[in-house]
């Protein structure tokens, strides 16, 4: 059985990224994990049925909330794959591949897509304050290889993604939305012109991601307080 949003050939990729669009509530999804580290597949698996029997359209996977951060590259690409797989016929699987490398980020995306993923999360560059040529050119370079939500989190990359740098991209093809953390205002601002908008914990507009809790969060096994993000499971 194929996915139902999985790629299209090039001639129908404006019907994907419309439908993609669409989207309302996408839930943000934990991943729980085994005393051994390792993925807990089965408690992964009903987590996700559990979004579906509530009304979720789709789910960013190994992004933040789920510890992505906490994951090596080919773990990120398992799980995609997995929940293509388990799940790609009934919601969006939206793959977390960004990265401050570039580079990395284009690898990362292209193994996402080569398995199946309808979309990739993208964070601009963290750490190194890129310049706005930078970011345009990291945000471009990742837009090329497929439908994507770019990730405003100034609070946890130490840049803000500037307005002008988002209507810019905007006018990309494969360009979805923002996944955008800094409040109403910037919201109201995107969306009055016409830019998608998913807020975290917001019902207005265009739509909603979802964070979620989990048991043994990765964090922890860290040293880390693995709760940075609070919210019920939907």
């Amino acid at each position: 059985m194929h996915a139902t949003l999985l790629p299209l050939p090039a001639s129908e990729t404006r019907s994907t990224v419309d439908r993609l669009k669409k989207l309302r509530l996408i839930t943000a999804v934990k991943t729980p994990y085994l005393a051994n580290g390792k993925f807990d597949l089965p408690a992964y698996d009903a987590l996700v049925s559990r979004q579906i029997e509530n009304g979720v359209e789709g789910i960013i996977v190994g992004g933040t909330t789920g510890e992505g951060h906490l994951m090596s590259w080919d773990e990120h690409v398992m799980l995609i794959a997995h929940t293509v797989n388990a799940f790609g016929d009934k919601l969006a699987v939206i793959g977390n591949t960004g990265s401050n490398s570039t580079r990395e980020a284009l690898h990362a995306t292209e193994q996402g897509f080569a398995v199946g993923m309808h979309a990739s999360l993208q964070i601009n560059p963290y750490y190194g304050k890129t310049s706005k040529t930078g970011i345009l050119c990291h945000f471009n370079a990742v837009l090329n290889e497929g439908p994507a939500v770019i990730y405003n989190v100034p609070g946890r990359t130490g840049q803000d993604i500037p307005d002008d740098v988002i209507f810019e991209i905007s006018t990309h093809s494969n360009f979805l939305g923002v996944k955008e953390c800094t409040g109403n205002p910037r919201i109201k601002n995107y969306t009055s012109k016409g830019v998608n908008c998913w807020w975290v914990g917001w019902w207005g507009h265009v739509g909603a991601v979802k964070q979620q809790q989990q048991r043994r969060p990765r964090g922890l096994d860290l040293g880390g307080d693995g709760a940075s993000v609070r919210a019920s499971v939907c």
